[in-house]
């Protein structure tokens, strides 16, 4: 589980990979924005080794998806973003986004790359 929900990175130009998929396969994939959501002073008690939920969360989420790969649900909570995704040309590397609101008004996106490839 760990590898399909991954932790949104601090720095947007990270390159980011999910687990690869077969085109016929049905799998959950997702972003966990816990440590992007942290203000400085939650960073702070974090690092002190406090347990720290962020006070900003996500209001809302999408997903752009590229032709060929197909969302048949997605779904959030204050810090994870998920989707559920179908389809894909074998051999193909495809970049999707997820963008979200935060309930303080932030718009954030990242980008993660998703290969198809056979069973």
């Amino acid at each position: 589980m760990a590898d399909r929900i991954l932790k949104a990175p601090r720095n947007a130009r990270t390159l980011l990979f999910w687990p690869a998929k077969a085109p016929e396969e049905i799998v959950e994939r997702g972003f966990d924005w816990s440590d992007v959501l942290l203000s400085a002073a939650e960073r702070t008690r974090l690092a002190a080794g406090e347990t720290v939920t962020p006070a900003d969360g996500i209001k809302a989420s999408s997903y752009v998806l590229p032709q060929g790969i197909v969302a048949s649900a997605s779904s959030s909570s204050a810090t994870v973003a998920l989707v559920t995704l179908t389809g894909g040309e074998l051999g193909r590397v495809y970049s999707i986004a997820n963008r979200i609101e935060t309930a303080k008004g932030q718009q954030l996106e990242r980008v993660v790359k998703l290969r198809i490839r056979a069973k």
